[in-house]
C-alpha cells in the first residue's frame, strides 16, 4: 500500500541540501500560525518537503506529525506537486480531474 518510517535521517541518500533547507524553513515558521489557529491541539505551521525516490512519491517531515491541515490553495499545491513527482516516477496511466458534484 504505502512505506513509511519515523526517522528523519533515513533513507541514507536523502539529500543534505535538501534536509538544511527544511530545518531552516522550520526555524523561521517556530511559533507561527499564518492562518490563525485550526483548534486546541493546533501547534502552528510546520514544513514539508515532496520529492520522489525511485518509484515512490515522498513526502519528508521535520518532525513526527500525527496530522496535518492546509487551507484549500495549499492542499491544490501539494496535488498538484504530488502529481509531478508521480510523473517523474513513471505514472503512465491518464489524470482526470472532476470538479464538482459526484463521479
Amino acid at each position: 500500500m504505502s512505506h513509511h518510517g519515523n526517522s528523519p535521517n533515513e533513507p541514507p541518500d536523502i539529500d543534505p541540501v535538501a534536509q538544511k533547507r527544511m530545518s531552516e524553513m522550520m526555524k523561521e515558521l517556530l511559533g507561527e500560525f499564518p492562518d490563525g489557529k485550526l483548534n486546541v491541539n493546533d501547534e502552528g505551521a510546520v514544513a514539508v518537503m515532496i520529492g520522489h525516490e525511485g518509484k515512490s512519491v515522498v513526502m519528508r517531515f521535520p518532525k513526527p506529525v500525527a496530522w496535518i491541515g492546509f487551507t484549500p490553495e495549499q492542499a491544490l499545491g501539494i496535488a498538484e506537486t504530488l502529481i509531478k513527482h508521480a510523473r517523474e516516477c513513471g505514472l503512465t496511466v491518464p489524470l482526470v480531474l472532476r470538479v464538482g458534484g459526484k463521479p
